[in-house]
C-alpha cells in the first residue's frame, strides 16, 4: 500500500496513514488531477483528514476538498475523501490584464507564456492580496512552439490548459518539502513510438502482454477543420479570415469563431488555430496496463510520453500522447489505467463551458437562462456551437439537501438522458425511473447532494 502523509499549508505534518480500503490517484497532462480515498472511520488518524489540508503520496500532493461519512448495511462507518492535486491552486486566480490594457497579450514560446500568466497572477501580481506566498516558478527553458495568446479575466487553469492542448506541453505544480515551496513547471514528453529510433520504443498491446483491457474510441463528434474567424467591425466592415486545412466537399467541416475582442487583426490566425485545436478528431485508447508487463511505469514510460498503442485484431495502431494515468492502490494490489490520445469531453464538461459564460446568471441556473443564440455561445464559450451546446433541451437540477432519492421535475416533455455529479464534481451512477415525460426519480446507494444534468 502507498503510504500517505497529511500536512497543512504551512507544511506541518499531522499524520501518516497506510491502512485504507483504496486510494485512487489521477494524474493529467493538460490540467490538474484528482484523488479519492476510502477508509474506515475506526482506522488510526482518520480525524486528521480535514478539508484544507494536503495529502502527500510519494511525489504527488493534493488538497482535501470533500469529506463524506456514511454507514453501511452492516453498521460499518466509512469516510470518503476527495480533492484535486495542488496544481489546481492556480485555478484560484483569473488572468487580470496590466493597467491600461484590455488584454494580457504574449507572443513567445508556449512555456514562457504559461509561466508569464502564473507569474503575473500568482507569484508577482500587482495586487499583493493575490500573491500565493508558497508558489514559485521553475526557470524558463523556452520549450514549445512560438504562440500568440490573449487573456482577459479568464480562469488561469483554463488558460494553461488551452496553451497545453495547442502546444503539447504539460504542466504541474510539484510540492518541495525541503524548500517548503510549490513549484510550477512545464514538461515535454518523450517520443517512444514504434517508428522512431532515438528512444527505446514502448508499444501497448494485448498481443505483447502489456495491457489487460483495451477500449478504442474514434469519434468525429464536435470535429471541425475549417474556421471563419471574425474580428472587430460590424456588417460588411467586419474583418473575417479563414483558418484550417483547406479541405472541400463533405470533408470540409466549418465553424465560426468570434474574436471581436482582438484589436490587432494579425492575432486572428492564432485565435482561430487555437480554437480549431480544441475541436480536433477524438482518437483515444483507454487501457488497463499490466503492472507486471514488459514496461516499468515512470521508467520506461510516464504521463506525457508519446507511445504506440495497437490492437492487431481490430487493425488499429495509434501513436498518441499519454494524457491521463490513474493509479489505484488497494489491499489486494496496485492497478494502472491510462488514456492515450485526446479524451472525449463529457456532457458535464460541455455544459460547464456554457455555464462559465458571463451571459449565464449563476444564481438561477435553469434551461430558460442558458444562451440559445449562436452568436452568444461563440462569444463566450469559444468553439461551442448550437448543435453541441446544451440549450432549450437541457435542464439542470440542483440538489441542495443531501438525499438518497432525488425527484426532478424537468418539464422537457421527453425521457431524457441523465448525468449526475456530486458536490465534489464526480460522476455518480444511480437508477433512473421515469415517472412521466416531465419528471424522473433518481435513486442512489448513498446520501449526497449535487447536480443532475438532463438532456
Amino acid at each position: 500500500m502507498q503510504p500517505i502523509r497529511i500536512i497543512d499549508k504551512q507544511f506541518n505534518l499531522y499524520a501518516e496513514i497506510d491502512d485504507y480500503e483504496s486510494l485512487i490517484w489521477t494524474r493529467r497532462w493538460h490540467k490538474a488531477g484528482e484523488f479519492e480515498l476510502h477508509i474506515s472511520v475506526d482506522k488510526a488518524n482518520t480525524g486528521q483528514l480535514q478539508k484544507g489540508r494536503i495529502v502527500v503520496a510519494g511525489d504527488k500532493a493534493a488538497f482535501i476538498l470533500h469529506r463524506e461519512i456514511s454507514v453501511g448495511e452492516n453498521g460499518e462507518e466509512t469516510i470518503l475523501i476527495k480533492g484535486t492535486t495542488i496544481a489546481s491552486m492556480v485555478g484560484r486566480r483569473i488572468t487580470v490584464p496590466p493597467a491600461g490594457f484590455a488584454y494580457d497579450r504574449v507572443e513567445t514560446t508556449a512555456e514562457e507564456a504559461m509561466k508569464h500568466y502564473v507569474d503575473k497572477n500568482c507569484v508577482n501580481p500587482v495586487d499583493l492580496r493575490r500573491k500565493m506566498p508558497s508558489l514559485a516558478i521553475a526557470p524558463n527553458l523556452s520549450r514549445g512552439p512560438n504562440i500568440v495568446h490573449l487573456s482577459r479575466l479568464k480562469a488561469l487553469d483554463a488558460e494553461l490548459e488551452a496553451i497545453s492542448l495547442s502546444s503539447g506541453l504539460g504542466w504541474d505544480v510539484i510540492l518541495d518539502t525541503v524548500s517548503k515551496q510549490c513549484i510550477f513547471e512545464t514538461y515535454e514528453g518523450r517520443d517512444l513510438t514504434a517508428g522512431q529510433t532515438v528512444n527505446p520504443p514502448v508499444i501497448f498491446s494485448v498481443d505483447f502482454d502489456a495491457v489487460k483491457v483495451q477500449t478504442f474510441i474514434d469519434s468525429d463528434f464536435g470535429y471541425r477543420n475549417t474556421g471563419y474567424v471574425g474580428g472587430q467591425g460590424e456588417g460588411e466592415e467586419r474583418e473575417i479570415i479563414e483558418v484550417g486545412t483547406g479541405l472541400s466537399g463533405l470533408e470540409r467541416l466549418e465553424t465560426f469563431i468570434d474574436a471581436r475582442d482582438i484589436e490587432d487583426g494579425d492575432d486572428l490566425v492564432s485565435r482561430g488555430q487555437q480554437k480549431l485545436s480544441e475541436m480536433g478528431e477524438i482518437q483515444t485508447f483507454d487501457n488497463e496496463i499490466l503492472t507486471n508487463g514488459p514496461y516499468t511505469y515512470k521508467e520506461d514510460w510516464d504521463l506525457g510520453d508519446i507511445v504506440t498503442a495497437m490492437n492487431r485484431k481490430w487493425d488499429v495502431t495509434l501513436d498518441a500522447r499519454i494524457t491521463e494515468v490513474k493509479e489505484i492502490y488497494e489491499p489486494d494490489g496496485f492497478k494502472l489505467e491510462a488514456t492515450f490520445g485526446n479524451d472525449v469531453p463529457t456532457l458535464v464538461e460541455k455544459i460547464k463551458k456554457v455555464l462559465d459564460s458571463p451571459l449565464v446568471e449563476k444564481s438561477n441556473l435553469s434551461v430558460e437562462n442558458i444562451p440559445t443564440k449562436t452568436s452568444q455561445l461563440e462569444n463566450d464559450a469559444g468553439y461551442i456551437t448550437v448543435s453541441e451546446a446544451p440549450q432549450a433541451s437541457t435542464y439542470i437540477h440542483t440538489q441542495l439537501s443531501p438525499s438518497q432519492i432525488w425527484t426532478v421535475n424537468h418539464g422537457l416533455g421527453l425521457f431524457p438522458s441523465v448525468t449526475v455529479v456530486d458536490s465534489a464534481g464526480s460522476t455518480v451512477m444511480g437508477e433512473v425511473k421515469y415517472l412521466s415525460n416531465n419528471s424522473v426519480e433518481l435513486s442512489f446507494s448513498y446520501v449526497f447532494s449535487g447536480k443532475a444534468y438532463l438532456n
